[in-house]
């Protein structure tokens, strides 16, 4: 929600909202063809048990990797938020130390999962793990950015509850909540 600054009458993407707001969506499934890879996201509830289809054969729902992983330490992606009342972005590094970004062995995308909805970033070989995603509206509520969190004593009720999945081209999809 814009705002405008009575004082210099400049335009704001302050958020009036300092509590924690409602996911719009359920928490997206994600389906990737064998055949020509493409990725297939759905992110409504409704259609559940239908049946979802590329290059004639039937997609399963992927399996997120966890932490309990082996290769958990390479792969799971962390997550920086950064800003204020004024501006806010989500930064996700993948791995620690970073995942290898080599044409045999590299991530191909990074998705973050927010209260409206969800955004896509697609990586290059050679590039850094990382993206960096801009909040807005309800994804940007205020968030008193503390390192140790005081939880429901927080007058804030902290920025907490973004998702971030990865894809790793040889180890597939890892998931990390925030």
């Amino acid at each position: 929600m814009l705002t405008q600054n009575k004082l210099s009458g400049k335009m704001s993407t302050r958020i009036k909202n300092s509590t924690k707001p409602q996911f719009i969506q359920h928490e997206p499934h994600f389906y990737r063809c064998s055949c020509c890879g493409q990725v297939l996201v759905q992110i409504c509830s409704e259609n559940q048990g239908a049946t979802i289809q590329c290059c004639g054969e039937i997609l399963h729902a992927l399996s997120a990797h966890s932490a309990s992983d082996a290769l958990a330490e390479q792969h799971l992606p962390a997550m920086t938020i950064s800003g204020g009342f004024e501006s806010n972005t989500l930064t996700v590094n993948v791995g620690a130390p970073p995942h290898p970004m080599s044409s045999e062995h590299h991530l191909e995308w990074i998705y973050i999962y927010t209260f409206q909805g969800g955004q896509f970033q697609f990586l290059r070989p050679g590039a850094l793990p990382e993206a960096t995603f801009a909040l807005a509206g309800n994804d940007a509520y205020v968030y008193c950015d503390r390192p140790v969190c005081k939880g429901n004593r927080c007058k804030f009720n902290c920025k907490r509850g973004f998702t971030a999945y990865s894809w790793c081209n040889q180890h597939g999809l890892w998931k990390l909540s925030f």
